[in-house]
């Protein structure tokens, strides 16, 4: 029981650790090592503590592709009662509100550090076109200067194509000469 109470997550009484990916239960090998007894012992105990109505533990199970079934670490829940027969209950109470507030702040982090490079593009996009539309020096600068190079390029393929015999500096010359017009 100690061993179970030692790894037992507040906010939502199961027995494992919330982590960034999911909450990983605690299994029996785990039980195992940290507590120091045998496998069976261990099983034994658990069983004892369902019967008592101490533990509830539910077997999840994932569906493979070729349609057969595998099944997941099981789950370990702490019943409330536990706490109430010790006179905790209302501590219990307090210290989950507690917990989850906790919880709540690292999912918030984990979420924030899960950006991808494309929800970080967007926001580089729509950044620059907020500063570009507040007049930013330097954005409309950088933005007229990639809008001059991409012309460029584009009308030094163009001339390229009808003058295939042109080498690329002779179109890009004429190219800039083009736009920068009389």
């Amino acid at each position: 029981m100690s061993a179970l109470l030692k790894r037992v997550d507040l906010a939502s009484l199961r027995v494992g650790i919330p982590t960034a990916s999911g909450f990983m239960s605690y299994t029996v090998d785990y039980i195992t090592l940290d507590t120091g007894m045998g496998q069976k012992r261990v099983e034994r105990a658990l069983s004892d503590l369902k019967a008592a109505g101490i533990v509830t533990v539910s077997q999840p199970r994932q569906l493979l592709p070729d349609g057969s079934f595998k099944g997941l670490a099981a789950i370990k829940t702490i019943s409330k009662s536990l706490f109430s027969a010790f006179g905790l209950g209302v501590m219990l109470k307090k210290e989950r509100n507690k917990a989850s507030k906790r919880q709540a702040k690292k999912v918030k982090k984990w979420e924030e550090e899960k950006t991808t490079l494309t929800s970080r593009a967007r926001g580089a996009l729509f950044l620059g076109s907020l500063l570009s539309k507040l007049g930013n020096n330097s954005a409309s600068k950088k933005d007229k200067a990639f809008e001059y190079e991409k012309r460029l390029q584009l009308t030094a393929a163009q001339l390229k194509q009808k003058n295939p015999s042109w080498s690329s500096k002779q179109c890009f010359d004429e190219s800039e000469q083009l736009l920068s017009g009389p």
